[in-house]
């Protein structure tokens, strides 16, 4: 069996150093072996569905928090929970509160008007009429009694009058027509007036949420700004500033995968979760979705992930499972077999040729042997 010469420190895959001058000297041999691919995750707990406070829809579309209650906190049903800034909103509504009396009064005086005009316009009618009746009784004298040209003068006065009456009438059915349009376009012009203060009074309303049901409240974190909210942030509409997860529900697991790992894990795959609460007791979880594209992660930022979301052994630990936990994830593949390995520390000459590694072993390229011996640690 050969020795190697000791010159370098086989370095790990991710670029660690490894210091050994202060560590005894052992030795090691290079073996043949199966060498695992891991991929080292991190992630959170999460409650599967939650009830998501998300901000409304505004005519002024970007509205700041006014007030939110602290994160983690417990809440009772009916509990104001978040508060939107509304003074915009209430300053508005006064202004459309006197366009409302403005819209009242402009509507009755016009239907006052109308009423008006409709009887001058019906007793002017009548007038011709009584004055048709009239003329028609004197045309109607029979003709012997009467000279001819006052005959004449009075079918004329007759046909006259019968056309004073036509006109009349013409005149209030125009006027009715017309008057009736008019107060048609006031009318609409009254609703929209209502209708904008009860939407003022809805947003209003819609500015301060509460809690349907008694539970846990989460912050949840800004899309673009990668913290979680504050007060005095602006939101658009729909964008979820605060939820109550539904605690009753197996907890899930909320990761992300760099898209230059694409492929690096799959569906169905099982692997290794760590609670940072709790080391020392790993739960077993299996990747349960991937989502098909990478996303960017913040507004300026140019990198993108994948996000995944991985299953808990159901009933393992709940008791102790807190939405929030921070977890690690360790997932392990098969990656080269029966390659020749060398222990991670050892030192090596120059010439020896490394591939990947794992948390123990790298694989030897070129440059060693099977059963060659290495130096582990010692001094330089």
């Amino acid at each position: 069996m050969k020795w190697t010469a000791l010159l370098v420190l086989v370095a790990c895959h991710g670029g660690e150093k490894q210091h050994a001058s202060h560590t005894a000297m052992r030795t090691g041999t290079v073996t043949r072996g199966d060498l695992g691919v891991r991929e080292v995750m991190t992630g959170e707990l999460r409650a599967p569905s939650a009830v998501d406070f998300v901000a409304p829809r505004t005519e002024m579309w970007k509205i700041a928090i006014r007030w939110m209650v602290e994160d983690g906190a417990m809440v009772k049903a009916g509990d104001r929970v978040l508060e939107f800034d509304n003074s915009t909103v209430t300053a508005d509504l006064e202004q459309k509160r006197l366009a409302l009396l403005d819209a009242e009064s402009t509507f009755r005086s016009a239907k006052d008007l109308e009423a008006i005009e409709t009887a001058n316009k019906q007793n002017l009618l009548e007038q011709h009429e009584v004055a048709y009746e009239k003329a028609t009784l004197r045309a109607d004298v029979p003709e012997d009694l009467l000279a001819k040209r006052e005959i004449q003068e009075r079918q004329l006065e007759k046909k006259r009058m019968e056309a004073e009456v036509k006109k009349a009438k013409a005149d209030v059915l125009s006027d009715r027509l017309a008057s009736s349009l008019d107060l048609s376009v006031k009318q609409i012009e009254l609703d929209k007036a209502r209708h904008a203060i009860q939407v003022a009074d809805q947003t209003i309303k819609q500015l301060t949420l509460v809690a349907p049901r008694d539970g846990v409240v989460l912050v949840q974190e800004h899309p673009w700004e990668g913290h979680k909210y504050h007060i005095g942030d602006s939101v658009q509409p729909g964008w979820a500033v605060v939820s109550m997860p539904d605690l009753a529900q197996e907890m899930e697991i909320y990761s992300e995968l760099s898209d230059v790992d694409d492929g690096r894990i799959d569906v169905g795959e099982v692997g290794t979760c760590v609670l940072d609460a709790y080391p020392d007791d790993p739960i077993s979880c299996t990747v349960a979705g991937i989502t098909p594209v990478a996303r960017i992660k913040g507004q300026n930022s140019l990198r993108r992930a994948f996000d995944v979301k991985l299953s808990l052994e159901k009933g393992k630990s709940k008791d102790r499972l807190r939405v929030g936990m921070s977890v690690k994830i360790v997932m392990v593949k098969a990656g080269a077999k029966a390659a020749l390995l060398v222990p991670r520390g050892a030192r090596l000459a120059s010439s020896v040729k490394l591939g990947a590694c794992d948390a123990q072993h790298c694989i030897v390229e070129s440059g060693l042997h099977e059963s060659d011996t290495v130096v582990i640690g010692g001094g330089e």
